[in-house]
């Protein structure tokens, strides 16, 4: 099969996210299929060094990059990025490349839906199956998460894109375990739905890959003095809700736990000036790093935390990176977030908390400082059979070929 991957937000391991369209091209081409994953230029999570527009070899996955508008920040811009990634697919350029690059099936994920109508038309045009990709909900994830109304002029765009998705492709697959009624209600088409979630690449297939010495060093450095670590890594933003911990890190300073925070974001200056105000010593920041060496990071800790806004949003599902990769280490996962039956969940590794609640937090944290030599965690035996990337290039590849019957 010839396959098109349209995801606005592509990257790789060694020049940033969105990794799950790489990871995914890789194995499908070690199937035997040809992939190429189609992205923007210009994106705020990767930077893919002396880039230009077109036909390009991304860590031996090929790649096609959209000339987009360049942009800082959530203002204009980056919504003129959204639309010319969009209209740019329409490109004379690109429809070169087409030609010589029919396809059997298009992905289109929907990290933004503005290149659904694209994704569409060169389906109709070379009689491809179109796979509409869902892991954001649109619009709902900009009004529970950014808090614009649904009557807001971008949310009801947004809205007809995501529905003309619904409507016309062939199959969606979704990254949110719960959804299909949600989508179906949307117009998507009765029994045209499947649940593959992100995954991981396991650290063998990655062994290529430089890791960096220094890091772990500088990392065992500022964390031996705890005798509990307790590790976030990722994002430092508003959604990702990492307030709550600063707060209880302050109940946990007599028990000599650790909290260990590696990444950056727009809420890193607020987190590391609410550890100056609550005078804590117990907190470490460190930046961001690559995905390579986020093995050290929790390598370095007794267990993790991911958290969110409570939001209705997370009952459809939840499926960031990083949990497959905490779960690949075998340890607990203080989680916030409520979403039944997320993986966390199924391979019995999290312990829950509510997501505003600084004090219960705390008592939980503690609670795992003094009895941390009970918990027997096999995370990663699930992980291996339910998330690698291989695994879930496996079933994606087992659904277009019967797509294609």
């Amino acid at each position: 099969m010839n396959i098109w991957y349209i995801h606005p937000y592509a990257g790789s391991p060694k020049h940033g996210m969105s990794f799950r369209p790489y990871y995914l091209a890789k194995h499908f081409n070690r199937l035997g299929h040809k992939a190429t994953v189609i992205s923007s230029l210009y994106h705020h999570l990767c930077s893919i060094p002396d880039s230009r527009p077109g036909l390009a070899s991304v860590e031996g996955v090929d790649y096609f990059l959209q000339k987009t508008v360049p942009y800082e920040g959530n203002g204009l811009k980056r919504l003129l990025n959204m639309l010319s990634f969009g209209l740019g697919l329409f490109s004379y350029a690109f429809h070169s490349f087409s030609k010589s690059n029919k396809p059997d099936v298009i992905i289109a994920s929907t990290a933004h839906p503005f290149h659904l109508l694209a994704a569409k038309y060169y389906a109709k045009k070379y009689g491809a199956k179109l796979i509409l990709e869902v892991r954001d909900i649109w619009p709902l994830s900009l009004q529970e998460l950014v808090g614009i109304s649904k009557y807001h002029p971008l949310s009801v765009i947004i809205n007809k894109f995501q529905k003309f998705g619904y409507k016309h492709c062939d199959h969606c697959v979704s990254l949110l375990a719960n959804a299909e009624k949600l989508f179906l209600h949307e117009g998507l088409k009765a029994e045209s739905f499947s649940y593959i979630s992100n995954g991981i690449e396991l650290a063998e297939e990655n062994s290529k890959e430089e890791v960096s010495e220094s890091l772990a060093s500088d990392l065992r450095s500022a964390t031996q003095r705890f005798e509990t670590v307790i590790g976030y890594t990722g994002a430092l933003g508003i959604p990702n809700n990492i307030m709550p911990l600063i707060n209880a890190a302050k109940y946990l300073q007599s028990y000599n736990i650790g909290i260990l925070l590696v990444g950056d974001g727009v809420q890193k200056e607020e987190l590391e000036s609410r550890a100056r105000e609550l005078n804590l010593d117990n907190v470490v920041f460190f930046g961001k790093v690559p995905k390579v060496d986020v093995t050290h990071v929790i390598q370095c800790c007794d267990a993790l935390f991911i958290n969110a806004m409570p939001k209705e949003l997370y009952k459809f599902g939840i499926s960031p990176n990083k949990i497959f990769d905490y779960m690949m280490h075998d340890k607990i996962v203080f989680n916030g977030i409520d979403a039944p039956g997320n993986p966390l969940e199924k391979a019995g590794c999290e312990i829950r908390f509510p997501a505003n609640n600084p004090s219960e937090l705390s008592q939980k944290i503690i609670s795992f400082h003094n009895n941390k030599n009970t918990y027997q965690v096999s995370s990663s035996k699930f992980v291996k059979e339910h998330h690698t990337y291989k695994q879930l290039a496996k079933k994606y590849t087992a659904l277009m070929e019967d797509l294609l019957k």
